[in-house]
Formats: C-alpha cells, sequence, structure tokens
C-alpha cells in the first residue's frame, strides 16, 4: 500500500473521505438531536443522496447506490414504516412506483439544509470564507470534468 507523499499532508481521497466521515458524523448526530435517532448513516447515504425531489424509482435507487434491488426495498421499506418516505404512483407510468419524502422525511431534510448551512458557516470561520469557496469551486470543476461512468447525480436531494 503506497504511503503519505513526503509532505506528511495524506492523499486528496483520503482528505475527501475523512471530511464525508466528519460531515455523516456530525449531520447524524445533529438529526438525532432533533428527533431523527432513527435514520442511520446508510438511509443518507444509500437512499436519500439518490431521491429526486419529484421522487424515484426504487430500482433507480438501487441502481445509483449500487445496490440489489431487494436491499434497496428492504431500507425503502424501514424508511416508510418511520415516515421518512412514501411509495406512490409513478405520475409518469401508472403501473410503477416512485419514492417520494414523507413528512418526518421532509423535515429530516429541512434539518439537514440548516446543518449544511450552519457547516458552511463554521468551515468559512476555520480556513476563511474565501478559501472554502476556492474548495468548493475546485470541486466543482473537477466534478463537471469527470465522466462518473453513467452514473446519475440527482437533481437536488439534501440527506
Amino acid at each position: 500500500m503506497p504511503e503519505e507523499p513526503a509532505s506528511g499532508v495524506p492523499y486528496l481521497p483520503q482528505l475527501i473521505s475523512q471530511a464525508l466521515n466528519l460531515v455523516m458524523d456530525d449531520l447524524l448526530h445533529h438529526l438525532v438531536e432533533t428527533g431523527h435517532g432513527d435514520l442511520r448513516p446508510t438511509h443518507c447515504l444509500n437512499v436519500f443522496r439518490f431521491m429526486d425531489c419529484d421522487g424515484t424509482r426504487p430500482s433507480e435507487l438501487a441502481r445509483r447506490a449500487g445496490m440489489t434491488p431487494q436491499a434497496m426495498s428492504e431500507l425503502v421499506g424501514y424508511l416508510e414504516r418511520c415516515d421518512y418516505v412514501r411509495r406512490v404512483p409513478d405520475p409518469s407510468d401508472g403501473r410503477g412506483r416512485i419514492v417520494v419524502y414523507a413528512d418526518r422525511g421532509t423535515h429530516a431534510a429541512e434539518v439537514a439544509t440548516t446543518f449544511f448551512a450552519d457547516m458552511d458557516v463554521r468551515w468559512g470561520d476555520i480556513v476563511g470564507r474565501d478559501r472554502l469557496q476556492d474548495v468548493k469551486s475546485a470541486l466543482a470543476d473537477i466534478l463537471g470534468a469527470s465522466s462518473p461512468h453513467g452514473a446519475d447525480t440527482p437533481k437536488a436531494s439534501v440527506l
């Protein structure tokens, strides 16, 4: 396994992974504090982040998350029982169903939106607003120039 660069600073993928872990840990702690203690990292990482605002078919959620439809069905079923999501008829094809936010899911998304806005302020206070904006712009440029091997990016889910 390759060692850290001579500078002692971890490689970029390690930093991105550590930052994601920090964000997820802080977000989940905040969700617990606001009455969403039944959410787990897998719900945020494998369901909510792949949901389109107007709803997404379970099979598409499974494809985007890289998991089996059966595994996705279990996650969606749990979230449905906890009132985070609902399965409703697909308006574009009445035979299919889509997953949309339910009341608690909408509330959790609002909590997450506030959390992320506060995180931007906190991180800006640590490194400076201009430097944080530079990081965000650089990552947006990298992502915009990359081909994610056919993966679709959801339109605007927060969690």
